[in-house]
């Protein structure tokens, strides 16, 4: 007994959308939130900022 096969040609699969993909969460923080204290003037803080931001 022979059988017969047949063959269909391969799709690619569909691109991937990513901007469909992609999740965005935003996290509510709390509003009561206060920084806390690190002992660093506001200019301190702007000279490291700006240091590792280049």
């Amino acid at each position: 007994m022979q059988t017969q096969l047949e063959l269909k040609p391969l799709r690619a699969p569909a691109p991937l959308d990513l901007e469909a993909a992609t999740v965005t969460v935003q996290r509510q923080s709390d509003p009561n939130w206060k920084p806390e204290p690190c002992g660093l003037s506001r200019e301190e803080l702007r000279k490291i900022v700006a240091e590792i931001l280049g």
